[in-house]
């Protein structure tokens, strides 16, 4: 007589009176429950990338019977942030064939049938674990041709360039843009060095991302950077004759960093590290070629951290998880801030309806699993330059929607937003300047000085813009002063970055926003010179040449300054000060640009209608 009772999972079966062992699992619980390859190891390989080593068992629980559809236990997402420290929530792939879709969906219909009564939701509402190695149809790179992972990691610098490249971007750029932990970094830098075919994809991208940001923004004369130049293929050295081998070598670096994003399959599968790369390539692409080039992957990287819920606090995670979430939501924002101040038919104060926790302004020494240190003093933080450009965020968001809605012209409210720009500066006289001069034992605080007066200024500009000429409807002597002032000064930082030997660190601002505003500067500046006789025209006049003379030396370096070149030649020719360019017509330029903010023109200048006739006014209302 056959027995019927079977021991599920247990450790014998009693089959028609016979005794038979189990055969023990080959593949761990987690990797037969994702679908994942394993390699019979303890704990296994894919448990050991996706951090969930104290969860790697090929022991199955002993309990009721259950079919093998029901198995799979259910893990809600703070059990799995717990577990691996990173909240990944990646999107349901593309199954293979309606066999496959029928299966999981009877898979989750039985799971909440089986499933104790208060966690139905949470079984439902879970988003799948991606399949390994499926075909998807869906992936971004199913139709391309896919580059190893060896390959990848030979792209990388030698390691001691890769070093001094990590080194230098921590000690010079990191505060502009402090979405990392150090230390954490650290860790993570480390255990690749001495493991990297055990790398994920998106963590490989951010240190490509880093090292192609910090790449650039070092001299090709530099003797450190020679273990980097003999390695490169004669194609790029050949070429460094037109483009500084920086740069080429720069941008190849920012290719593969996408690269291991689309091979990662970043559409689908989400980690922390994707949102952190993702954030790093858009700085860099902000910085270095044009910032419309970020603004769909911007949007992608907003969507990410949303769905990683980098925007609300998780309990489950530690001191220092919840801080770089934090960090990188803020980070998210400080970009967004390019956007709505370049591009005038974006409003972004949808952003500000989203509560999210800030980030504390400390150190990253300041920061345990326990607690964070609050700061006794009043020094400037690592996080100090971030926590002004979030409320730079708030208040360039105000002012943008203020100039391009009903109230543009309210007195009231102009003077109300100038006074809140003037606040701002002052809070940055105080933090990083020494009795209103540079602070030369610590050049990196005047370098910040200057990157956020540049949006004081061209803030200004945009607020000022409808009062400051004497034929508009509601002219201010007042705004016409502002727009000359900021105007002036923004071109005056421009050159203090190309010139002053205390900020050469930051020469490589110069190579994207930063122009931009300057050029913006530029425009300004003439319409408010062609309607005014009281200054100095020929200081003015002076200042624009120059700042067209640094542009056309940036051109090789950056796409920004050659379209910026183009047209402040242009603008030079059309106000007599220069000869026009060779093939230009010698017509008028009155209405080239119609509003300062109009930026497409400004982004492609083969766009710009150079024929137009009528009056030059770029600030017309």
């Amino acid at each position: 007589m056959l027995g019927n009772n079977l021991i599920h999972n247990g450790a014998i079966q009693e089959v028609s009176g016979f005794l038979r062992r189990k055969r023990k699992a080959v593949n761990c619980e987690e990797c037969r429950r994702s679908k994942l390859r394993c390699d019979r190891q303890h704990p296994c390989g894919a448990c050991k990338r996706r951090k969930r080593e104290l969860i790697c068992s090929y022991e199955t629980p002993s309990g009721p019977s259950v079919s093998r559809k029901t198995r799979r236990k259910p893990v809600t997402t703070s059990a799995s942030s717990a577990l691996s420290g990173e909240t990944g929530i990646p999107a349901t792939p593309t199954r293979k064939g309606a066999i496959s879709s029928i299966s999981q969906s009877e898979q989750t219909i039985s799971e909440v049938e089986t499933s104790p009564p208060g966690v139905h939701w949470e079984t439902v509402l879970e988003r799948p674990v991606p399949e390994e190695d499926v075909n998807d149809t869906l992936s971004p790179l199913s139709i391309s041709p896919r580059i190893s992972l060896q390959e990848m990691i030979d792209s990388l610098p030698p390691k001691s360039c890769c070093d001094y490249l990590v080194s230098h971007f921590f000690k010079h750029i990191f505060a502009l843009f402090p979405i990392l932990h150090g230390p954490t970094f650290q860790k993570q830098y480390t255990a690749f060095m001495q493991r990297p075919q055990d790398v994920d994809l998106p963590w490989l991208a951010l240190l490509f991302a880093l090292c192609s940001l910090s790449l650039n923004t070092l001299d090709e004369s530099d003797p450190r950077l020679q273990c980097v130049w003999s390695q490169l293929p004669s194609s790029i050295t050949q070429a460094a004759s037109t483009v500084p081998i920086t740069v080429s070598v720069s941008r190849r670096l920012l290719r593969t960093a996408i690269t291991c994003l689309l091979q990662g399959d970043f559409l689908i599968r989400h980690t922390f590290s994707t949102f952190e790369a993702l954030l790093m390539v858009i700085y860099s692409l902000s910085h270095n070629e044009s910032v419309d080039q970020g603004w769909a992957l911007l949007g992608m990287a907003l969507n990410i951290g949303i769905a990683l819920r980098c925007n609300v606090e998780q309990k489950s995670l530690g001191t220092i998880e919840n801080e770089r979430r934090r960090r990188c939501w803020a980070g998210l924002l400080t970009l967004h801030t390019y956007q709505g101040m370049l591009f005038r038919d974006f409003d972004m104060s949808y952003l500000l309806s989203i509560q999210a926790p800030l980030p504390a302004d400390v150190n990253d020494v300041d920061i345990t699993n326990e607690a964070i240190v609050q700061q006794s003093c009043s020094e400037p933080t690592q996080m100090s330059v971030m926590m002004a450009k979030l409320r730079l965020f708030r208040l360039s968001t105000q002012i943008c929607r203020h100039t391009s809605g009903p109230s543009r012209l309210d007195q009231q409210a102009l003077r109300d937003l100038d006074a809140a720009i003037a606040e701002e500066q002052k809070q940055w006289d105080a933090a990083y300047m020494v009795d209103g001069s540079p602070n030369i034992l610590d050049s990196n605080r005047y370098a910040y000085w200057c990157v956020l007066q540049t949006y004081a200024h061209h803030l200004y500009l945009l607020l000022h813009r409808p009062f400051h000429h004497s034929k508009a409807s509601c002219f201010l002597p007042f705004s016409r002063e502002r727009c000359i002032s900021s105007s002036a000064a923004l071109i005056s930082l421009h050159r203090q970055l190309y010139e002053a030997p205390i900020l050469r660190n930051y020469f490589w601002l110069l190579s994207g926003v930063t122009s931009l505003k300057a050029l913006h500067a530029a425009v300004a500046l003439n319409s408010c010179l062609q309607d005014d006789t009281e200054h100095n025209l020929k200081s003015f006049r002076e200042e624009i040449e120059s700042l067209i003379a640094r542009m056309k030396d940036l051109s090789g370096r950056s796409h920004i300054c050659l379209r910026a070149y183009r047209i402040l030649r242009h603008l030079q020719a059309q106000a007599g000060a220069g000869d026009p360019p060779a093939g230009s017509s010698e017509t008028p330029l009155e209405n080239l640009f119609e509003d300062l903010t109009n930026i497409r023109e400004w982004m492609d200048a083969d766009l710009v209608d150079w024929n137009m006739d009528g009056q030059f006014n770029v600030f017309a209302p």
